[in-house]
Formats: structure tokens, C-alpha cells, sequence
């Protein structure tokens, strides 16, 4: 059986393969099984076209997700910024392209989520 994130996590999967994307997961669980990580959007020649960090608020959680969409140059800026004295979770948060506040008992907010990703990719295949 799977945390719901997961399933939230699959769907946005299958967002990136209508969108001829493969996707991988890097993440950590917490011991209340709240799930932090990045997922990575990338074509087939292993080019990554977006990344997508989420986490959990640190205080009182409460079933709240924050996720930050970075696009190909944002995600360039913060491999760059790797190593140096920010905190990269400053940094991903300055970088993203758009920030989704998601409660996991409100199936409005997840959708927004999933309709925002729609849209940013929605908008690359426009601009190529």
C-alpha cells in the first residue's frame, strides 16, 4: 500500500510522460511519513528540462506541501549555487517559476498542482 504523496507523486509521472518526459525521484521520509524530495523531468538524451522540489512546512505540518517548479535555467543556477554558503532551500525558493502550497486533504489544491505542471510544460512545447 502506498502514502497518498505517492499516489500524488505517480500522477505527476504521468504528467511528464504525456509530456515525453522520464521522471525520477530522489526523496527522504520522515518518522511521521511525511516524504521530502525532487523530482526530475528529462528527455530521452538525459537533458533535464524541469525539476520539481517539495517539502513539508517544518512546523505543524498538518498534511501541507509546499512544491517548486524550476525550469531548465533555474535548476542550471541552483546546481551552480551548490556548495556555496546559501541554503539551497533560499535558493530554489528564489529560482522557481512557480510555488504550489498544497494540502493533502484537499483534493482543489492538488489539482492546482497538477494543473499548474500541465501549464509550464504546456508552455515550453509553445515557446519551442
Amino acid at each position: 500500500m502506498k502514502l497518498f504523496i505517492e499516489h500524488i507523486l505517480d500522477h505527476i509521472e504521468q504528467i511528464g510522460k504525456r509530456n515525453e518526459f522520464t521522471v525520477s525521484l530522489s526523496s527522504t521520509k520522515n518518522e511521521d511519513n511525511y516524504l521530502r524530495g525532487v523530482l526530475q523531468f528529462f528527455d530521452d538524451m538525459f537533458n533535464v528540462h524541469y525539476v520539481v522540489f517539495f517539502s513539508y512546512p517544518e512546523e505543524h505540518p498538518n498534511l501541507n506541501y509546499i512544491f517548486w517548479i524550476l525550469d531548465k535555467k533555474g535548476n542550471e543556477q541552483t546546481i551552480e549555487k551548490d556548495g556555496s554558503k546559501e541554503k539551497m532551500l533560499e535558493v530554489v525558493k528564489e529560482l522557481a517559476i512557480k510555488e504550489v502550497h498544497v494540502n493533502l486533504a484537499k483534493g482543489k489544491d492538488i489539482r492546482k498542482l497538477f494543473k499548474e505542471l500541465e501549464n509550464v510544460m504546456a508552455n515550453e512545447k509553445k515557446g519551442s
